[in-house]
């Protein structure tokens, strides 16, 4: 699940249903309860499922799915949210959204039944940015966040258009209104205009280019897989289940290491990983599935030789988490297509070790047989039985089972954990409410 607990709230004649992702994105439901209409803002591609059930669960039609700007830290869900409900896709045009049907102009009005969303174009963390205004709440995707503003050094950013965005559209709101921003990463659900005007340090600049020399001065680093995701979240494409080892050594040397976990054993990984990579082995994804939400998507999944890692990424999307990537040939193929990797003491290998108990196995099975019953022979059997199955179809059952024992769960080598982490870390390729690494948060002013 994406959200930890249901803190949806009526926010006068509407009903708001937050979805926060362990990467600090958030997504909201909004629907008038009275006809049962309603949009998506900002669906998270992890997010669609539990978006959907939801609406299920309510009786709501979906109306509309709005992305508020051009993703560059997380996988849109508008494409795929749209798709499944009918909905009617609504983003700005310099965006240029594949498969938009609505591209709204400043002051365009959606309609949920009798209630209105008033939608405002609010460039500035990107041209292509909008906020969403009702009477009593206001939606302002990365625009302002809770303590912070955007980022504003990618994307086609302008720091003066964002102090201009915020002047013209939210300054002059009244303080009751409710602030529901794209991203937190504190746990928070919502804000108040009041709260924002008195606290947050940068609508406290009132001069324009005091403004701009503040947010630029000190810019965080680019979010993870920043080019990929532009170009999956424009196009709407889906995110390929596997790539070539060719083209994860490219991913990796441009940064994507923070996006690849590793399902190996603690042994196999202390004795060759990459760095920068997490290790989450097999038998552990699930207990740590909001650890996995946390990395930057396309994640790649790593092990020896890739079929693990497809184990790993069939049960990953049974709990709802998108945007896996296999890394076809595993760590063999990456380092054969001349990717960097480090190395630590060798270790026996779990496939030798799979020789080693499958071969003592029928050893002790045909001396047991000869000596003791002919019954015992039939552990030799099942053995060799077992090895034809895991042959033919190239899975293992004894391997699985030697991974957990003690000796292979040792701690491995320091690994890097991966950028992306929730509330408590500061993430490369976030959008949080302070300034975490890579995130689309701007640097406090002053810092």
């Amino acid at each position: 699940m994406t959200t930890t607990k249901d803190r949806s709230s009526r926010v006068g004649a509407l009903e708001v249903h937050p979805f926060a992702h362990p990467q600090g994105c958030r997504s909201y439901l909004v629907g008038d309860p009275e006809s049962r209409q309603a949009l998506a803002i900002d669906p998270h591609l992890d997010s669609v499922g539990e978006l959907g059930a939801t609406l299920q669960r309510l009786g709501w039609s979906l109306r509309y799915v709005v992305d508020t700007h051009t993703h560059a830290d997380h996988p849109s869900g508008a494409a795929k949210l749209a798709g499944r409900f009918s909905a009617t896709r609504v983003a700005h045009p310099a965006g240029d959204h594949q498969g938009v049907k609505r591209h709204p102009a400043d002051g365009d009005v959606l309609h949920l039944g009798d209630q209105t969303i008033t939608v405002y174009h609010a460039p500035g963390h990107t041209p292509d940015h909008l906020v969403l205004l009702t009477p009593d709440a206001l939606f302002s995707g990365d625009t302002l966040l809770i303590g912070a503003v955007a980022r504003t050094d990618f994307l086609g950013g302008d720091a003066g258009q964002l102090f201009d965005s915020i002047h013209r559209v939210i300054a002059g709101l009244r303080d009751e209104i409710v602030l529901y921003p794209g991203h937190d990463y504190q746990g928070r659900t919502s804000s108040t205009i009041g709260h924002e005007k008195a606290t947050n340090p940068w609508l406290r600049i009132e001069d324009r280019e005091e403004f701009h020399r503040a947010l630029t001065a000190n810019p965080p680093r680019r979010p993870a897989n920043m080019d990929d995701l532009l170009r999956l979240n424009r196009e709407g494409t889906d995110i390929a289940t596997s790539i070539s080892a060719a083209a994860a050594v490219d991913r990796v040397r441009q940064g994507g290491a923070v996006s690849v976990f590793d399902v190996r054993t603690a042994v196999e990984v202390a004795e060759e990983h990459i760095a920068g990579a997490r290790h989450v082995p097999l038998e552990e994804i699930v207990a740590r599935a909001d650890e996995i939400r946390a990395i930057p998507a396309p994640r790649l999944i790593l092990c020896r030789s890739g079929k693990r890692a497809e184990m790993a990424r069939q049960k990953l999307e049974s709990l709802g988490i998108a945007g896996l990537t296999v890394m076809e040939g595993g760590i063999l193929g990456f380092a054969a297509a001349g990717g960097k990797t480090e190395k630590g003491k060798p270790q026996m290998s779990l496939e030798r070790q799979v020789r080693i108990a499958a071969g003592g196995l029928v050893v002790v099975g045909a001396a047991l047989g000869w000596l003791v019953h002919p019954v015992f022979f039939g552990l030799s059997a099942f053995v060799g039985a077992g090895l034809m199955f895991a042959g033919i179809t190239d899975t293992c059952a004894m391997g699985l089972l030697i991974a957990k024992m003690p000796w292979n769960r040792r701690p491995a080598a320091a690994v890097a954990p991966a950028a992306g982490g929730c509330a408590a870390t500061a993430p490369a390729g976030g959008c949080a409410a302070t300034a975490p690494a890579g995130g689309c948060a701007a640097t406090p002013p002053g810092a």
